[in-house]
């Protein structure tokens, strides 16, 4: 399995500072809308779906679909955030992060701040919020999600798309959905297993480009 290529971007990831150095070149790609066929399947239960991306990241999602194994499809759990929507996922954040870590947030909150900030990024500094980034995962013709090792709600080192706390068949099953995104042109955020995007800093970022065209899409 092929992953970011530095110790730095799989334990800890880019430091927030090098992905704003991105320059942004706006291409103002319209949002366009996530249609199900026999390859995807939206997750559209989901208060915070939102099946929408830029056109040319919705397009290389199609062909990402298309790279799965037969009989597998992937599952769109979240696409393109409004801020509103990032900032109730960010204070829920806060809060299960509280309830984990009560004394780091007491007597270390600048460090138990930069624990939030890994696993959701505040309003407005998303790759969500670009219309480039989705998070998605694998279903089989049943429609049951592959084991993966842990939930999208999950943080902590097994999250991490490659860590040693998951199974051969986990590793497996995260290599299948890697390869079908990457290869289409998506980047993986080494921190979320289950987060990719195209387009934007992050993509930039971890593609060592210093341009970007997707920023933050206006309301």
């Amino acid at each position: 399995m092929t992953y970011p290529d530095t110790k730095e971007q799989i334990t800890e990831g880019l430091p927030l500072e090098r992905i704003k150095e991105i320059n942004i070149l706006e291409t103002n790609e319209p949002l366009i809308e996530i249609v199900e066929n026999n390859r995807i399947k939206l997750l559209s239960d989901h208060k915070y779906l939102s099946p929408n991306l830029r056109k040319k990241a919705r397009d290389i999602l199609y062909l990402a679909a298309d790279n799965l194994p037969i009989g597998y499809k992937l599952l769109i759990v979240t696409a393109y955030r409004p801020i509103r929507m990032q900032k109730e996922l960010y204070d829920a954040r806060l809060k299960q992060l509280a309830m984990k870590h009560p004394l780091k947030m007491i007597f270390n909150y600048r460090g138990w701040r930069k624990i939030v900030n890994l696993y959701t990024s505040p309003p407005g500094g998303s790759s969500h919020q670009s219309g480039g980034a989705l998070d998605v995962t694998v279903i089989d013709r049943e429609g049951n999600r592959l084991d993966m090792g842990t939930e999208l709600t999950d943080f902590g080192m097994k999250v991490h798309t490659e860590n040693n706390l998951i199974t051969d068949e986990q590793r497996k099953n995260r290599k299948i959905l890697y390869d079908a995104m990457t290869k289409a042109g998506f980047i993986n955020y080494p921190l979320e297993w289950w987060h990719y995007s195209y387009g934007d800093r992050m993509w930039a970022a971890y593609s060592r480009k210093r341009e970007c065209f997707y920023g933050p899409v206006t309301e």
